[in-house]
């Protein structure tokens, strides 16, 4: 159970998230220590005959990514569940979503043996009613044995990643956000490349949050409170979540296409000026008023003055910009969101769209016809190129859609970037602002420290004080192989 003291109240929140069977890690100690373990399971199962090595190997990953997964799930929070599918049409089905190097039996026979022998532990069990439909996904989590097994060597967040080989990175979805398969062509074979070299390159760095241990306890509480009410698709932050995925909607390549995944897209606002990337504070820099500036760039015209800006005092600029995305995504009547008060405003709901369409009489016709969905294709595929020109100068570039997150001594880069990408897409110019408030370097009360540990013949260090929890993971990059370098 999650305890959270946000704005003073309590509430008490249980909580699991889907298995994620793309973990991974080569960490020399975790190695040796899967060798040990698949051994010990091997011993239970009492096999006449050895598996050949194909078998022998589906195995051993299917033993890695559980007993991964569920690792990262206790550090994420000591009481996250793990929901996960047991029958066989999840892993056997044919699609291209599937992992593909999992096979059931592998996997079935994995779960069992780290059930027998004590490393997982069923919370909720699951069930399936064909009568009425009704079912439940089974929930599990580490045992004290498992966490035992993996803290003792020393396996933390910063040597575990996503799997890469194997896994669909573009997907189109049906308007239900079913996954629907597809033929590739040159197109999807582009932007999957395009993505393949920017996920490389992310999984070589260390991208974090600098907060103490206490702020980022809390955070995870609010988070996952947010994620139980239903205002938040994730329910925590999990910092091994570095790679990227493209998502379209509605059956069609022309809509949506953003880019999705990365841990930072899902932490408030507030946070992400706690950014680091490789032990570096960040910048943020947006473009402004971004879809609106797309669709004056759609008839030739560059967006003059704030697009947000209707000439009413009264009316707050969130609410115009809310009512402006609701117009642009709507295909019919929209209802006025929670913050609209006529009183306050001064005119009623269907004068403030008139307002908004009069301001706006140049692109009039794109309003109530959904076409938001295509403008995101155009911003994702702006955020493509601003991300693969960044990585061609060897630097970190994070999206949050519209806007990108990078070393703060870069920002000045990012801003040409961005508005030469915008420029030579469109043929208009745009305006692009660095967001204020970002993480300055260490702060004079900054207490963060380091401890000598003796382990048998070898000598390490351990983190300690209140920013324990960054420092540690900070030492774990900096011991690691795949030191990203620049930020």
């Amino acid at each position: 159970m999650i305890e959270t003291e946000d704005k003073g109240q309590t509430a008490t929140v249980a909580a699991s998230r889907p298995f994620d069977v793309n973990r991974w890690s080569d960490y020399p100690e975790l190695t040796v220590c899967l060798s040990q373990l698949v051994c010990e399971l091997e011993s239970i199962e009492g096999r006449a005959r050895q598996r050949g090595n194909d078998d022998s190997k589906r195995f051993r990953d299917a033993v890695r990514c559980l007993v991964l997964d569920l690792y990262v799930a206790w550090k994420t929070d000591p009481d996250l569940l793990v929901a996960i599918q047991l029958g066989n049409s999840h892993y056997t089905k044919t699609t291209r979503y599937r992992a593909l190097f999992l096979r059931w039996s592998s996997f079935k026979t994995a779960y069992d043996l780290l059930l027998q022998a004590g490393y997982i532990d069923v919370v909720l069990a699951g069930f399936n009613d064909p009568r009425t439909g009704v079912g439940r996904t089974t929930r599990i989590k580490a045992t004290e044995k498992l966490i035992e097994l993996l803290t003792n060597v020393r396996l933390t967040i910063p040597r575990i990643w996503t799997r890469a080989q194997g896994v669909e990175s573009i997907i189109l979805r049906d308007g239900d956000k079913r996954p629907v398969e597809y033929d590739d062509d040159d197109a999807t074979r582009e932007m999957r490349t395009a993505l393949e070299s920017v996920n490389a390159h992310l999984q070589r760095q260390w991208i974090d949050l600098r907060i103490t241990d206490r702020q980022l306890e809390r955070l995870q509480s609010r988070m996952m409170l947010d994620y139980m009410q239903g205002g938040r698709e994730r329910g925590a932050i999990d910092l091994t979540r570095r790679t990227l995925n493209r998502i379209f909607n509605n059956g069609d390549w022309l809509q949506g296409g953003r880019f999705y995944g990365g841990w930072w897209q899902s932490v408030p606002k507030e946070y992400r000026r706690h950014i680091t990337i490789n032990d570096k504070r960040t910048s943020e820099v947006d473009y402004s008023t971004l879809h609106p500036a797309l669709l004056y760039a759609e008839v030739g015209q560059r967006l003059e003055g704030d697009a947000y800006s209707i000439g009413a005092r009264a009316v707050p600029r969130s609410l115009i910009k809310t009512t402006f995305n609701k117009m642009l995504n709507a295909t019919d009547r929209i209802n006025p969101p929670d913050q609209f008060s006529e009183h306050q405003a001064g005119l009623n709901w269907q004068q403030l769209q008139d307002a908004i369409v009069e301001r706006h009489a140049p692109i009039r016709q794109y309003f109530k016809t959904g076409y938001g969905l295509k403008l995101q294709r155009l911003d994702s595929d702006l955020a493509q190129e601003v991300m693969l020109r960044f990585i061609k100068r060897g630097y970190t570039c994070l999206p949050v859609h519209d806007s990108f997150i990078v070393h703060h001594a870069v920002a000045d880069d990012l801003k040409d970037i961005m508005l030469d990408v915008f420029r030579q897409k469109t043929g208009q110019s745009i305006t692009v602002k660095e967001l204020s408030g970002h993480e300055p370097e260490l702060e004079s009360d900054y207490k963060g420290g380091l401890q000598s540990m003796e382990l048998g013949d070898h000598t390490f260090f351990e983190a300690v004080g209140e920013y324990a929890g960054y420092e540690q993971r900070r030492l774990d990059w900096l011991s690691g192989p795949n030191l990203g370098g620049s930020a």
